[in-house]
């Protein structure tokens, strides 16, 4: 008894979709900035942000910073998270800290 099978093989590759985007406002100045620090949530993310905080606290007088971990690494940080850093903070540093 002779059988034939037909195998259909997907391809679950997408090509990406080209999204338009702009750079957020840059500020002439870091001084006396609020620095937001968010972390990814991975090893080490909040102590290369801190270290790049100090680094930069050298240069500039920081009014002070707000400190956040995402709570998922692999997603983006939730719209309260990133609600707060506009609100609190004049600029943003992410840290993936491999």
């Amino acid at each position: 008894m002779t059988t034939t099978a037909k195998t259909t093989i997907l391809d679950p590759t997408v090509q990406p979709v080209p999204e338009s985007a702009s750079l957020a406002r840059r500020p002439n100045s870091l001084e006396g900035a609020t620095v937001g620090l968010l972390a990814n949530g991975k090893r080490n993310s909040q102590d290369l942000l801190r270290a790049v905080y100090t680094l930069l606290g050298d240069i500039y007088h920081f009014e002070g910073a707000v400190e956040l971990t995402k709570p998922d690494i692999s997603r983006p940080a939730p719209k309260e998270q990133t609600d707060q850093l506009i609100k609190e903070c004049d600029v943003v540093l992410v840290a993936i800290g491999d």
